[in-house]
């Protein structure tokens, strides 16, 4: 049997000290319509992530937390540098690849992009896709966005003040979303995530 891989946000508990990995119950009714098939498989950190590639036809980075370079802070840096080994490993592997948010964000930092504050994206916001100049709205849940890409990455949509919201590697199947696709409303943009999914969905 063949998952999809889904890292996990980190969470500190308030009312006595835990670190907890946490993930949207929203991901299961994402997977149930959208990936019918496949189960989802969530990451845990204190595994090496090589460990779970024989199981894995694809991996998705979630949202939550910040980037440690964007809002420095023990738990993002923990996320990241988990979050880049699995990059190295999906890139080497060619294991296709989505982040989703703060995933999105990742990808694009690895590939050496620019990301930076970026106001008015929180909430629903307009987009429009490269390819056809179909604009559209998604939600939005965001305070850093991805102002320019790294050259290894190229841009498939774009929000009215000329941010990235989705793109692709030139190359490998590597994808980002800035919104949340599993979230209500996700689901009615671009291709982004179809294109995704078609690297992998032959042999279901």
């Amino acid at each position: 049997m063949s998952f999809i891989g889904i890292s996990q946000r980190l969470v500190e508990n308030t009312s006595y000290l835990e670190i907890r990995e946490a993930l949207s119950l929203e991901w299961g009714e994402f997977f149930k319509e959208y990936l019918e098939g496949y189960l989802p498989l969530p990451l845990n950190y204190k595994i090496d992530f090589c460990q779970y590639i024989p199981f894995l036809k694809a991996v998705i980075l979630s949202g939550g937390n910040d980037l440690d370079i964007l809002n420095p802070n023990p738990l993002s840096k923990m996320r990241d540098c988990y979050e880049s080994e699995i990059i190295r490993a999906c890139m080497q592997y060619h294991i296709p690849l989505l982040g989703i948010c703060r995933g999105a964000q990742m990808i694009a930092s690895y590939f050496h992009s620019c990301l930076e504050d970026i106001p008015k994206h929180i909430g629903e916001h307009k987009i429009i896709e490269m390819a056809t100049k179909r604009q559209f709205c998604v939600n939005s849940f965001h305070n850093y966005g991805i102002r320019t890409l790294g050259e290894d990455l190229e841009s498939l949509s774009i929000a009215e003040d000329k941010s990235v919201e989705s793109f692709k590697h030139r190359n490998l199947s590597i994808y980002g979303i800035m919104w949340h696709i599993e979230r209500e409303g996700g689901m009615n943009g671009d291709n982004t995530f179809y294109q995704w999914r078609d690297s992998f969905k032959e042999g279901v």
